[in-house]
C-alpha cells in the first residue's frame, strides 16, 4: 500500500507522549498520554503503563480528569501523581499492583508542583501556590450572580504574573503531605517564591531553591536552602551566584546536584547551562561540565512533544549522575562522574526530551524523537554505569499506525560557511515526492529563543509545509544553543547582526541549489524568530512574503510589558526610561519604512510572553505606510506556546492560513 503524504488534520489523531518514569526495579514505565478530543476540541491526559521486558502498554488511569506527572514510591507499590478535576489540581495516588486511584490532597484552588516522595515512602513534598481569594472559581461565581464588578488587582511586585501560570498574587511555598492520612503542612512561609525540592536520604530535611536575599528581581541571588519536612528554621548553603535549577540529593547523602551556571550578569538567554555538584560537609560547589561547554538540557524545539524530567539522577552509589546534554541539533543523555569524567550514552541523530533511571541506574526509560518519528518512551539498557547503552528499545509505539500510513520526510544536514568563515549548522526538508529535476518554492524558518535550538525532533508544521510542495529551510545562527557558550553570546545585546548574517549566508547558500527558485522564497520565524522575521523584512526584499508570529517589533515598548523581560543595564545596553536609544535601535519598528515584503501578521491576545501590543504597533506603521498586511489576533485562550498547545480547533486554522498565505504568493499559476 502506497502511503500518503502528511496533513494538517493528522495533528488531531497524534498522540503526545510525554514524563517517562521508570520503577525502581526498572521492570515498568509510568508515562503521561495526551489525545486531542475532537468532538469536545480538548487535550486529554492519563497515565500509561509499559513492562520493560515484554514490551507491553496499556492505558493505566481514567475519568474525566487530566493526569500529570507521575512518581513512584520508593517500594515501587503506589504510583502518585496530579490530576485536575474542574480546574483544581490534587494529589492522587494509585496502587501499581490494580486498584482505583484515590485523591490525597484536599487543597484549595491553586497551583501545584509534580510529588515528590521522601526516601522513607511516609511522605510527599510538593510545591504550591493559592489563588488569590478574589480569583478563584467561587469567588468570581459569586461576583456574576450579584452583579458585582470584578475587583481590583493590587500590584507591587515587578515580576506579577507569568506566561503559562497566570498572576503571581501569593507566593509559591513547599507543602509536605503525610501519605497515610493526607494530612498537608506548608512548611515554609513568607515573601518568596521557593523551588525545586529534593529530599535528603534519611528523609529528615528537604533542600529547595529560594531567592530570599531581599532583591527578589536580581535571578543571581538564589540560594540552596535546607529545611524539616515539619518546617521550622531554615538553613542556608552557600553556592556560587547564579541561576540554578532541578536539585537532586546524592543517594547517600555527600552532595546535591543542580544545573546551574556561575554569574552575577544578567542571565537572560545567553549562558550554557552546566551540571554543579555542592559537596555538603565542605558547602564546596564544582562544575563538572565545564570541559564540554553545551547546554545541559535539552533545547531542541518540536511543535509535538511533551515534556519530560531533565532533572540529574544519581546512581545507588552516588557516583554517577545522568544528564541531557544538547550538542548540535540533538540531545544525548550522558552519564558523569563526581571526576567530572563524561560518557555518551546514546548515540545517532536524535533528540532525549526526558528521561528516568531505576535505583540501580542500569535501567533507563528516554523519551526520543528522531526526524521523522514523534516522541514515543524507549528502554535503554546500561551492562555497567558507565557503559554505553545497547540499541534503544521501544516501550511505546502509540502513533504506529498513523507513520504506517503516511510519508514523512527525512531532514538533510548541512553545514555552511558564514561571511567570517564561522560554520554553521542547517537543515533541508524536501518534499516526500522530491524530483531534483524540478525547482522548488523555499521557505526561511527562523526558531525562537534565542536560546534554543533546530535539531533532530519531529516537526509537524515543517513536514506539512514539505507536503504541500516547499523546501523548508532551518538552520542554527549564532545565538542558538547546542554549540560553544560564546557561539549563544555573541549576539547578546544586539540582534540583527551576526544573527542576519547568519541567516542569509544559509539562503545564498541555498540559492546555489538547481532545485530552488530564487523567485519564489519565504521566511517565517515566531518569537525571536517572528523579531528576525520583522528586522529581515526592514533589511531585504529578497523574499516574495513573509510570515511573523508571537514577535517583538519594539523593544522599548516590549521592556514594560513582557513577563520575562531583561534586567536594566544587563542583556541589553540601556533602559526604557532614561537610556533608551539602544532599545530603540534594535527595535524592528524602527525600520518599518523599508518593508516592501506582504506581511502576515499571527499574534494571541493571551500572550503574556510578547504581548499583542507589538503586533498591533508594527499593523498600524504599515498599514498607514499603505503595506500590503494582514493581522490575525487570536483569542484570549491562546497564548506564546499557541502552536504548540493552543485550542485544538485553532491549531488547525492557523496551519491552513499559513499555507494559504504561502500558497498565494509562492505557487506558480498557469
Amino acid at each position: 500500500m502506497s502511503k500518503r503524504s502528511i496533513t494538517i488534520f493528522d495533528l488531531l489523531n497524534f498522540k503526545y507522549v510525554g514524563d517517562p518514569q521508570i520503577s525502581p526495579d526498572g521492570n515498568q514505565v509510568v508515562a503521561v498520554i495526551k489525545n486531542i478530543d475532537q468532538e469536545k476540541n480538548r487535550y486529554q491526559t492519563f497515565l500509561n503503563l509499559s513492562e520493560f521486558e515484554s514490551g507491553e502498554t496499556r492505558q493505566f488511569t481514567f475519568g474525566e480528569g487530566t493526569d500529570r506527572a507521575p512518581r513512584w514510591s520508593p517500594d515501587g507499590s503506589w504510583i502518585a501523581f496530579v490530576r485536575v478535576v474542574a480546574g483544581c489540581p490534587q494529589i492522587w495516588v494509585i496502587p501499581t499492583a490494580g486498584g482505583e486511584a484515590q485523591q490525597l490532597t484536599q487543597l484549595e484552588e491553586g497551583s501545584l508542583g509534580a510529588p515528590v516522595w521522601s526516601p522513607t515512602g511516609d511522605k510527599i513534598a510538593f510545591t504550591f501556590r493559592p489563588t488569590h481569594p478574589d480569583w478563584t472559581k467561587k469567588a468570581k461565581d459569586e461576583r456574576a450572580k450579584k452583579g458585582l464588578s470584578t475587583p481590583v488587582r493590587e500590584i507591587t511586585r515587578r515580576r506579577y504574573r507569568a506566561e503559562g501560570q497566570g498572576y503571581l498574587d501569593l507566593r509559591q511555598h513547599i507543602w509536605v503531605c503525610e501519605v497515610a492520612s493526607g494530612k498537608c503542612s506548608q512548611i515554609t512561609s513568607g515573601d518568596f517564591d521557593d523551588r525545586d525540592i529534593t529530599w535528603s536520604p534519611e528523609s529528615d530535611q528537604i533542600a529547595f531553591i529560594s531567592n530570599r536575599s531581599g532583591d527578589i528581581y536580581t535571578p543571581y541571588l538564589e540560594d540552596i536552602w535546607l529545611v524539616s519536612p515539619e518546617g521550622g528554621e531554615l538553613s542556608k548553603i552557600t553556592t556560587p551566584s547564579g541561576y540554578k535549577y532541578n536539585l537532586s540529593w546524592s543517594p547517600i547523602g555527600t552532595h546535591i546536584a543542580y544545573i546551574g551556571f556561575e554569574t552575577e550578569d544578567d542571565p537572560w538567554g545567553t549562558h550554557n547551562d552546566r551540571l554543579w555538584v555542592l559537596q555538603l560537609d565542605t558547602e564546596n560547589a564544582t562544575c563538572l561540565t565545564e570541559s564540554l561547554d553545551r547546554v545541559t538540557e535539552d533545547a531542541t524545539l518540536s511543535d509535538v512533544r511533551e515534556a519530560g524530567n531533565q532533572s540529574p539522577t544519581w546512581n545507588a552509589a552516588g557516583e554517577t549522575i545522568f544528564v541531557s546534554i544538547s550538542d548540535r541539533g540533538s540531545c544525548h543523555l550522558y552519564a558523569v562522574s563526581l571526576k567530572g569524567e563524561l560518557t555518551q550514552l546514546t548515540m545517532g541523530k536524535l533528540d532525549v526530551s526526558g528521561f528516568s533511571m531505576n535505583t540501580a541506574g542500569t535501567r533507563g526509560a528516554l523519551l526520543v524523537s528522531y526526524p521523522s518519528q514523534m516522541a514515543e518512551v524507549y528502554g535503554a539498557r546500561l551492562e555497567t554505569e558507565s557503559a554505553a547503552t545497547s540499541v534503544l528499545e521501544p516501550l511505546t509505539q502509540l502513533n504506529s499506525s498513523i507513520f504506517a500510513e503516511i510519508k514523512p520526510s527525512d531532514p538533510e544536514e548541512f553545514w555552511f560557511t558564514s561571511f567570517d568563515d564561522t560554520q554553521v549548522q542547517g537543515w533541508f526538508l524536501k518534499p516526500p515526492d522530491f524530483d531534483p529535476k524540478n525547482i522548488y518554492p523555499l521557505i526561511l524558518y527562523i526558531h525562537g529563543g534565542p536560546a534554543a535550538q533546530y535539531g533532530n525532533s519531529f516537526f509537524h508544521e515543517f513536514q506539512v509545509l514539505a507536503a504541500a510542495g516547499y523546501v523548508v529551510l532551518y538552520t542554527n545562527p549564532r545565538g542558538s544553543l547546542g554549540r560553544e557558550e560564546a557561539f549563544a553570546t555573541a549576539i547578546q545585546g544586539n540582534w540583527g547582526e551576526l544573527d542576519y548574517k547568519d541567516l542569509m549566508a544559509a539562503v545564498d547558500y541555498t540559492e546555489k541549489l538547481p532545485y530552488i527558485d530564487t523567485e519564489r522564497m519565504a521566511v517565517v520565524g515566531g518569537s525571536y524568530g517572528g523579531f528576525m522575521t520583522n528586522w529581515t523584512v526592514g533589511q531585504t526584499d529578497r523574499f516574495k512574503c513573509a510570515i511573523t508570529e508571537r514577535s517583538v517589533a519594539n523593544r522599548h515598548s516590549a521592556v514594560g510589558t513582557s513577563d520575562a523581560a531583561p534586567m536594566p543595564e544587563g542583556y541589553w545596553t540601556g533602559n526604557a526610561w532614561d537610556n533608551p536609544e539602544k532599545i530603540w535601535q534594535q527595535s524592528p519598528l524602527r525600520l518599518a519604512a523599508n518593508v516592501t515584503t506582504p506581511l502576515l501578521i499571527i499574534h494571541s491576545e493571551g500572550d503574556w510572553r510578547c504581548r499583542v501590543e507589538q503586533a498591533e504597533q508594527l499593523f498600524s506603521a504599515l498599514t498607514a505606510l499603505k503595506r500590503e498586511v494582514v493581522f490575525l489576533r487570536y483569542p484570549l485562550e491562546t497564548g506564546h506556546g499557541f502552536s504548540r498547545n493552543g485550542p485544538p480547533d485553532l491549531r488547525i486554522d492557523r496551519l491552513e492560513r499559513i499555507v494559504g498565505w504561502l500558497d498565494k504568493y509562492l505557487k506558480m499559476v498557469d
